[in-house]
């Protein structure tokens, strides 16, 4: 068996888990520091790096250069100069990237810790390039693509701030204190400080999680009681929708409309619509906690005040792709020396190897001539247009490319990356899994593109107001792309109720 990931991989957050977070986590039994510390298997890729792979198409030469070295193999500067000497890059190129990379210089004199970081809130990381540290011009399509993962998109549209959390280069002389920028209670997206290690992710991402609640909920929907033994766990799904049971899961089954029954203030009850294959069905409830896309609620509810409608509008779903290749062993990694590889230039940005590692019955590949999945990233973007218009404009190319495409794709980018170390797309590559999300993350404010609103007035805080005998959940609710986020969500949601 060889489980991927579809949706979220792990369990993370810029900032610690809530009480009301921690606590469902506490009694699902998921200590995920533990889980790290248990189920890693370290040593199945020890001695394997990263790797940063040009493409002749963006930077004149396909050419894969090891590294970049560790920060503790950085200090002196030879290692990373060494690094930098293998691009395929014209010599003047390299030296302005080394530049930046080994940058100690000050770039605002004579400014607060605070003062500069309000400016780098106001700049994108590639205008701090170009025009504060006055980089070369052919040196951001290097960094684009290396905020696409949290951010949905490039280093055009994320502001300094938020990248010199991330440790990308030209802030070492900055000298900025630690800590979230104070401005209007701005967090930079990403920042995690003091953090504790309360990380882990299971083989098939955060589904485990939603898995382990099923079965809380509905114990003879699988055996097993234990995160280490829901892995392997088949769910019986009659189970799900029982007439006589206290909880009741109804799958395939898609609501398309939502209303009080009579005026919204006296209204005792909320009618729901919803198809399941042909046919559309009606039930009735006292309350409804919807807690599927915000911007969708207005579409499913029309009698939304107008001002409530326009806020749960407001966020554009960040699209993004995972994709899933099984292939017959990882030999070409072990031969080039490397499990994870950034691609800037290439249709994905990012391919490496899943996470090695066993949890109950579950064990994935120890050797490299074993059976391995490899998980690449992809991200649409359109550099140049605000965040959102990026992300519609990603969301209509992600619904109308083929599986065609992104299999050509796939099997050139992979014989190019890893074809020095004896990858064979036609013999090797086993299957292949495209997990296109059109409407991925929650949508998260950029300040480079959004009003600053008081506290109280963003779109989620509007958006999230409860209706009548309606209460709204999801990660939009709190305009944060994390597990966490969204169990806190759901249970504002249904405190709100509760005090009816």
């Amino acid at each position: 068996m060889q489980l991927v990931n579809g949706g979220a991989w792990a369990i993370e957050s810029p900032v610690p888990y809530s009480k009301i977070a921690r606590s469902l986590m506490d009694d699902l039994g998921i200590q995920p520091a533990k889980l790290a510390a248990k189920c890693y298997a370290t040593d199945t890729y020890k001695g394997l790096g990263r790797a940063v792979f040009f493409d002749k198409e963006t930077f004149g030469a396909d050419k894969l250069v090891l590294g970049p070295p560790t920060e503790s193999t950085t200090q002196n500067g030879s290692s990373i100069a060494e690094f930098i000497e293998h691009f395929p890059l014209p010599q003047d190129l390299r030296r302005d990237i080394l530049r930046l990379e080994m940058s100690t210089e000050d770039f605002f004199p004579g400014l607060s810790s605070a003062e500069k970081k309000d400016r780098l809130t106001r700049m994108s990381y590639k205008k701090f390039l170009l025009e504060v540290i006055k980089a070369d011009p052919r040196v951001p399509p290097l960094y684009q693509a290396r905020t696409h993962g949290l951010f949905g998109v490039g280093i055009d549209a994320v502001n300094a701030l938020d990248c010199w959390v991330l440790g990308l280069p030209g802030f070492r002389g900055l000298n900025l204190d630690p800590g979230p920028h104070p401005r209007m209670g701005y967090t930079p997206r990403g920042y995690a400080s003091p953090k504790e290690a309360y990380e882990y992710h299971f083989p098939d991402g955060n589904a485990s999680i939603a898995r382990m609640l099923v079965r809380k909920l509905i114990p003879t929907s699988a055996s097993g009681t234990t995160p280490e033994d829901v892995v392997s766990a088949r769910f019986d799904y009659s189970q799900l929708d029982k007439p006589a049971s206290p909880v009741r899961i109804r799958l395939s089954s898609i609501v398309v409309a939502a209303r009080h029954v009579g005026d919204v203030a006296a209204a005792k009850e909320v009618a729901v619509t919803y198809v399941r294959g042909r046919k559309c069905f009606a039930v009735r409830g006292k309350n409804v906690v919807l807690a599927c896309w915000n911007m969708m609620l207005p579409y499913l509810c029309p009698e939304f005040p107008e001002k409530q409608k326009e806020a749960l509008h407001y966020g554009v779903k960040i699209p993004l792709v995972y994709t899933s290749v099984a292939v017959r062993n990882w030999r070409a990694f072990h031969n080039l020396g490397a499990r994870q590889i950034f691609a800037p230039g290439m249709y994905h940005y990012d391919v490496g190897l899943e996470i090695a590692q066993s949890i109950g019955d579950y064990h994935s590949a120890r050797t490299p001539d074993e059976p391995v999945v490899i998980r690449m990233e992809r991200t649409p973007c359109s550099p140049g247009l605000s965040e959102r218009d990026q992300h519609r404009v990603g969301c209509g190319e992600l619904l109308a490319t083929s599986f065609e495409t992104f299999e050509r794709k796939i099997r050139d980018q992979l014989g190019r990356i890893l074809g020095a170390g004896g990858f064979d797309p036609a013999r090797d590559i086993e299957a292949i899994t495209v997990n296109r999300w059109p409407h991925g993350y929650a949508y998260e404010y950029n300040y480079l593109f959004d009003p600053e609103w008081p506290a109280g007035q963003s779109p989620c805080e509007i958006a999230r107001k409860r209706f009548g005998r309606m209460a709204i959940a999801n990660s939009d609710a709190a305009a944060a792309a994390y597990t966490d986020r969204a169990i806190d969500e759901a249970h504002r949601a249904v405190q709100e109720l509760l005090g009816a």
